[in-house]
Formats: structure tokens, C-alpha cells, sequence
């Protein structure tokens, strides 16, 4: 009976009460199999095999607009996870924001993308584990409670900045600021003419890490993306400079995917370097080629890491990678696509040594 009033009253609002919300989101997942293996030799650390239903990050959202005259609009979203392979809780937990846009550009606040989170195009791939897409390169990509202006496109040009004040980057520090200021600056800029397409991205986090006397220095991500999009053909190729947004452990964490056995190497002190929890350089490359065929798109991606270095400039042994991932998406509709790849990701040598292979089947629906 309260079900039936609920929709009778429904029903009764006027439609234009409705005409400027739109509901969508994507339901992705299927059956992943991986294996990681840690060191070399008999000594070695190996995994069982893995297999298990993975979501590829499900989602579903509401947004909407509403004209507010002289070229004028409010515009807002809400957005959160919906895994099928488990509970997501909360509401706007990827991107929820309210702002303005007009002949100015579009400013808006709340959690929102990043200009490194924009640039997706390269690593088109579904997954859970980061052997099967470039989850190592694009790891610096996120959603932040933040302020963000974008400008409208001149000449195929658009820009973008973004601020995080000190108490969202820190909130355990609200009121007493008894700790330095972590507040982040972020900026884009993008192109794109006759398919050629090419985006900067940045990121600056105050006091992002503590040097080796104690002192707060910024950390930094600065990415590069080129590429061209068009005529069934896709072909791109990034380059990646990060000093103080990763420690040594949480690097190789992502390539081992948060093996057990690698956290245990850890903990036991086994790694080769003395201190693996310092802050560290990198310099990546990574590059995807596709082409579609009909219905039928086949791609391939590959990344290079090399030796990172500790802030001070120290290189560090085994820290460098190498990755492949092969695989074909397969259109049955507009909205509904079959997903088959396989990947093997590797880094460093001998007792440091991560390998870690995976392949995939699945399926991923768009409404």
C-alpha cells in the first residue's frame, strides 16, 4: 500500500521537475585469474593461482542541470561504486560536486577528478589487477574534495585548475595546525584537433614527504599524453615524472598487487635496501595501440619503468619494470561489450625479483 502511494504521488509531479536529472553508470566485471611471484630461485615466494569474479569498477551516478538564464546553468553530480564483487558503502564516494558553468567556463566543488585522472585514454583496459591495464602508470590519477575552474576550448585548447585547502588534504589537523600544511595544487592542459589529442597534467602537494633531515618538501607528479583518436584507429604514448608520491613499498605493492608474500618479505626485513619506507623518483613510459575491426577491437599496451631513485638521487636496485597486455573487446551493442586480455607485469632481479601474470574474461554494460 505505501509502495503504491509512493509511485501515485511520483506520478503526480509535474515531468519538468524530472527533465534536467539523468541517471546512468556502468555495470563491468567477470572472472579474473592471476599468480604473483616474489624472489627467484627456490627461495622463491609463489602464490596459488588465483581465480575469482572481479568487479572492473561498477558505478552508477545521477546528475543534472538547470538553466538559470544569460547563458547561465547550476550543474551537479553524484556518483558512487556499485562493485557486484562486494559492498561499496556510502553515497559520492567517486565524484559528487555542485558548481556553475557558462561562457566563462565551468567552476565547480566538492570531490572531483583530477586533471591526471582525466587522462584515461591510454589504458582503455578493464581490471582489478594491475598486470591486466597500466594500473602502475595511472596510479597518480584521483578524486579529491577540492575547488576546480576549467576553461572553455579556444582553437581546440582547454585548461584547468584545482586546489585542496589544508584542512580536506588533512583533516586530523583541523583547528590545531599543528602540522605543516598538506594542501595540493593541480593543473591541465589539453588538446585536440582532427584526432591528434595531447594533455599535460600536474600535481603539487605541500610538504608532500620529509627529506633525510627532517625537513617537509613538495611532491610532485607531472604527465605527459599524445596521441591520435580517430578513423577506428587508436595509438598513444605518455611519459610520467613523480618525486615523493610513492615510497618504495607502496611502488612495488602495486606491481606485486598486494601479494602476502612480498608484505611478509617486507616485514621480515628481506628486501635488498636498507630503507624501503623512504620517498622515491620514478620515470615511466607507456603506450597503447588499437584498431577496430567491425565490432571487434583488438589492442596492445606497453609500459617501462625505470630504476627509481630515492629523493637524494640514490638509485635503487630492482625497482625498474616491465610490462605487456594483450587483449580484444568484442561490440555486441552500443552499450554491451565482451572483454578478453591477458597481461604480465615484472620488475626488478634475483631476490627482489616481481612477476605478476593474469588474464581475463568479462563484461561490461553501459545504461
Amino acid at each position: 500500500m505505501k509502495k503504491s502511494l509512493i509511485a501515485l504521488s511520483l506520478a503526480a509531479l509535474p515531468v519538468a521537475a524530472f527533465a534536467d536529472v539523468t541517471l546512468y553508470g556502468q555495470i563491468k566485471a567477470g572472472v579474473e585469474v592471476s599468480k604473483v611471484k616474489v624472489g627467484s630461485g627456490d627461495d622463491a615466494a609463489r602464490s596459488k593461482t588465483a581465480t575469482e569474479i572481479a568487479d572492473f569498477g561498477s558505478r552508477i551516478g545521477f546528475k543534472g542541470h538547470e538553466h538559470l538564464g544569460n547563458n547561465l546553468n547550476a550543474i551537479w553530480k553524484v556518483e558512487q561504486k556499485t562493485s557486484v564483487a562486494g559492498s561499496d558503502a556510502g553515497w559520492g564516494n567517486r565524484e559528487a560536486y555542485i558548481g556553475l558553468e557558462g561562457n566563462f567556463g565551468t567552476f565547480r566543488a566538492g570531490k572531483i577528478a583530477t586533471q591526471l585522472d582525466d587522462m584515461g585514454t591510454i589504458d582503455p583496459w578493464e581490471y582489478n589487477n594491475n598486470a591486466l591495464g597500466l594500473g602502475v602508470f595511472t596510479r597518480t590519477g584521483e578524486k579529491v574534495v577540492s575547488a576546480r575552474y576549467d576553461t572553455p576550448v579556444f582553437g581546440g585548447f582547454s585548461a584547468n585548475v584545482q586546489y585542496t585547502p589544508r584542512d580536506n588534504a588533512n583533516p586530523d589537523d583541523k583547528y590545531t595546525h599543528e602540522e605543516a600544511s598538506r594542501d595540493a595544487y593541480y593543473a591541465g592542459l589539453n588538446y585536440e584537433n582532427s584526432g591528434f589529442f595531447a594533455q599535460y597534467g600536474a600535481k603539487i602537494q605541500k610538504n608532500g614527504y620529509t627529506n633525510q633531515r627532517g625537513e617537509g618538501r613538495n611532491g610532485q607528479v607531472h604527465r605527459v599524453e599524445g596521441g591520435y583518436d580517430a578513423n577506428n584507429l587508436f595509438a598513444g604514448l605518455g611519459y610520467q615524472y613523480t618525486k615523493g608520491f610513492d615510497t618504495e613499498n607502496s611502488y612495488r605493492a602495486r606491481i606485486a598487487n598486494a601479494f602476502d608474500a612480498y608484505e611478509a618479505e617486507q616485514e621480515d626485513g628481506n628486501l635488498a635496501n636498507d630503507d624501503t619506507s623512504n620517498p622515491i623518483k620514478t620515470h615511466e613510459l607507456a603506450a597503447t595501440v588499437a584498431y577496430r575491426f567491425g565490432n571487434v577491437t583488438p589492442r596492445l599496451s606497453y609500459a617501462h619503468g625505470f630504476k627509481a631513485k630515492t629523493t637524494g638521487g640514490e638509485k635503487l636496485n630492482s625497482t625498474q619494470y616491465n610490462q605487456v597486455v594483450v587483449g580484444a573487446d568484442y561490440d555486441f551493442s552500443k552499450r554491451t561489450t565482451a572483454m578478453v586480455s591477458a597481461g604480465w607485469l615484472k620488475a626488478g632481479r634475483g631476490d627482489n625479483k616481481i612477476q605478476n601474470t593474469a588474464g581475463l574474461v568479462g563484461l561490461r554494460h553501459k545504461f
